[in-house]
């Protein structure tokens, strides 16, 4: 591993302070489809989704880097202003929010509900919560899984059919002795599965790096269920991965997306994004982003211009007129969020529609969500 996350946790506790500003009295425009929402009072490692309806859902982390909490928020469409802050976990104290590997993952499922997971140190567990029935609050959260080789936290993914896939990465060390895992409802979370492995055994799983899964909802995708992560084959073949299935989880693929030989974890993290054309896949190869169509012409693309610094944490988003945001830190380490920077690509083509912005509080990422008007909205 190239750090030593506890070592760095009271570094951390001091920086948190820098850039966290109180709530935003609405976005900043960077580009003519482009605007910048800070989350409110100094929150941090934000998920976002959108919903039918044009209402953005966020969940983001807050609080002591090793025992905090998760918060919701949702902003209208044509609105300004976040929704008043709602807790998720029902045990205060029990999420980490360390770096940009660690607190929350959320997905939208039937009917609107929201599923929440995230893990938590002490005894590690992965938690997960839902929305309750009436769509005011959340249930009270419970363990899926637990015990030893839990380095980063778990992703969900959510369909309109009821099913709910939790994954996640764990085993004994060395990594190319982990692997991915999965534990799935059929019942809008109510009950799930024993879990069970699903990524081939040669190829192990990077301890400290972040995996991202999604359902399809377009296109070539509708259906499917991805996950993208790291691998560790043989503690050296680190690639970036993409397990798919197109049976419900009953059985899946796995791809090489990016090669990357490494004897360490590099602590970088993926994202997934539906849009048009299917599903994005971002993620970061030597200290470079990248993103890929997945089932739209297989190109990678990446940011043009020089490499200065360590380009990590991509977001990805793509809106109804197939063009494409990338947004992602520039800073070293794992722990720094960086330089805000983002790029937008023309259906695959780079464009000269790219800038910067403020710097991404210590141990955060930023979030981007296509609203329904084409622009892009990036929370940081």
């Amino acid at each position: 591993m190239l750090t030593n996350r506890p070592l760095a946790v009271a570094l951390a506790i001091m920086l948190l302070g820098a850039g966290c500003a109180g709530n935003s009295d609405g976005p900043i425009t960077l580009h003519d489809e482009v605007s910048l929402l800070r989350l409110p009072d100094g929150g941090r490692l934000p998920r976002a989704l959108l919903d039918d309806h044009g209402t953005v859902h966020v969940v983001y982390f807050e609080g002591e880097p090793r025992a905090g909490d998760l918060r919701y928020v949702t902003r209208a469409s044509g609105a300004s202003a976040w929704s008043e802050p709602q807790y998720v976990n029902s045990q205060r104290g029990t999420v980490v929010g360390m770096g940009p590997i660690d607190g929350g993952q959320m997905a939208l499922g039937r009917d609107g509900r929201l599923h929440v997971v995230w893990f938590k140190l002490g005894r590690t567990e992965f938690l997960y919560t839902r929305t309750n029935d009436a769509g005011t609050g959340f249930e009270p959260q419970f363990a899926l899984a637990g015990g030893e080789g839990v380095e980063a936290g778990p992703s969900v993914a959510a369909d309109e059919s009821g099913n709910v896939y939790i994954f996640w990465h764990t085993g004994e060390p060395p990594d190319s002795e982990r692997a991915v895992f999965m534990a799935a409802s059929q019942d809008d979370g109510r009950t799930f599965s024993i879990p069970r492995p699903i990524s081939p055994a040669a190829e192990g799983a990077c301890d400290c790096c972040g995996l991202h899964a999604l359902a399809g909802a377009s296109g070539s995708s509708r259906g499917n269920v991805y996950v993208s992560y790291r691998g560790a084959g043989d503690n050296i073949r680190r690639s970036q991965r993409l397990l798919m299935s197109g049976d419900g989880g009953e059985t899946f693929s796995d791809r090489e997306l990016d090669p990357w030989e490494i004897n360490a974890c590099p602590i970088s993290t993926t994202s997934l994004a539906n849009g048009p054309d299917g599903v994005t896949v971002a993620w970061e190869t030597e200290g470079q982003v990248y993103f890929r169509k997945i089932h739209a012409g297989e190109t990678t693309s990446s940011p043009a211009g020089e490499l200065l610094a360590r380009q990590k944490n991509p977001a990805v988003a793509v809106n109804e007129r197939h063009e494409t945001l990338l947004a992602w830190g520039d800073g070293p380490g794992w722990q720094s969020g960086g330089t805000f920077h983002w790029q937008l690509f023309g259906e695959g083509r780079t464009t000269d529609d790219r800038g910067t912005g403020p710097e991404i509080p210590e141990g955060s990422v930023a979030a981007i969500v296509a609203e329904p008007d084409g622009r892009f909205l990036v929370i940081y």
